[in-house]
């Protein structure tokens, strides 16, 4: 072949590689000695995951979560920590508490009143809540969350009281038919401040996957200033933000300043208590990697700006164990800041930008 012709073809070539696609960045590049725990310690600022104990075989789910975390959400469920009537079952809360000592970490319990298919059947809610009394459940509510909060002692630093109690009836549904949502609520965070006199109170809900709708939160917030009107001791409230990219309204984060805003107003301190960001499907982004790190920096930045703003929790460690695909049906979600074997993400990434930002 002739040099002109190998110069052509090499030419043509070139051509050809710049035309190739770049792939995305869809890891980190975070320097190995970083951590979120690091930078969020410096900033008495807790960054947190939920505790998923099915995982525990794997000595590399207890290394990152040491490591990365300084907050673990501990999961309390009232039909696994009381199946049986004054038969509690503290197993799973003393290797959460076990843990935390060896590793330093505060948790966060995670929830004492929830829906109905949370409450154990013994309990009695029948059709249309038909069973016990309201002095009856109020008997049954003293002694649970008394009994639980004071087993946990000062390992936990928090405890959601009650979750999503302004999503619909199916979530508080028996316990706020039958003694009144404000009255349920009021008594529950009574019962609750006199067992932990120095624990934060945490009131939860969830607001949409597309951002926080506005009017979820105007209820939401209606709810909290009754209870605590009515003597309610709620010290923080909650907000799960369980969002999808794809479906992210322009405003996501005005939205959630707003309901920064409204926390303040009512006296009360912010958790993010169950993030992570579905990717979207195949083709919605160019660059979904890219998109999903700027969700992450976008909340965490917003979080660590208002000092009102005390932490923000993943839920869940890896991708694989995402509650998305089962629950949502969504396979290929990828919403958290590790992969399946533990590699951090540029959604790892995004956070850690934040927390090197500060506040």
């Amino acid at each position: 072949m002739s040099p002109r012709k190998i110069f052509l073809w090499l030419a043509l070539l070139s051509c050809l590689t710049l035309a190739l696609p770049v792939p995305a960045q869809t890891g980190s590049t975070a320097s190995s000695s970083d951590s979120l725990r690091r930078y969020a310690d410096a900033l008495d600022f807790g960054v947190g995951s939920a505790i998923q104990r099915r995982y525990w075989s794997d000595p590399r789910y207890k290394d990152v979560l040491a490591k990365e975390f300084n907050r673990s959400v501990s999961i309390v469920f009232m039909n696994t920590t009381q199946p049986e009537r004054g038969q509690f079952n503290f197993q799973p809360m003393d290797g959460d508490m076990k843990f935390a000592r060896e590793h330093n970490l505060k948790l966060f319990g995670h929830v004492l009143v929830y829906r109905n298919d949370q409450t154990p059947e013994w309990v009695g809610f029948g059709r249309n809540c038909a069973g016990p009394s309201a002095r009856d459940l109020d008997r049954i509510l003293k002694e649970h969350i008394q009994t639980v909060i004071r087993h946990g002692g000062d390992a936990y630093y928090a405890w959601e009281i009650v979750n999503e109690p302004s999503t619909g009836p199916a979530h508080n549904g028996c316990w706020a038919k039958i003694m009144g949502q404000v009255e349920m609520i009021t008594k529950a965070f009574q019962y609750a401040r006199e067992a932990a006199p120095n624990a934060q109170l945490v009131i939860n809900d969830t607001f949409g996957q597309e951002g926080l709708d506005r009017d979820s939160v105007d209820r939401f917030f209606d709810l909290v200033n009754r209870a605590k009107a009515n003597g309610a001791p709620i010290d923080v409230v909650g907000t799960e933000m369980h969002l999808e990219a794809h479906r992210l309204r322009p405003s996501y984060i005005d939205e959630f300043k707003y309901f920064l805003d409204k926390a303040r107003k009512a006296g009360v301190k912010v958790e993010i208590t169950e993030m992570d960001v579905y990717q979207g499907p195949p083709g919605a982004f160019q660059d979904s990697a890219a998109k999903q790190k700027e969700v992450f920096y976008n909340v965490a930045k917003t979080c660590l700006k208002d000092s009102n703003c005390i932490s923000l929790y993943v839920w869940g460690l890896n991708d694989e164990f995402t509650w998305l695909r089962p629950a949502k049906h969504l396979d290929d979600a990828t919403p958290l800041l590790f992969d399946g074997q533990y590699r951090r993400k540029a959604a790892y990434d995004g956070v850690l930008q934040a927390l090197k930002e500060g506040r």
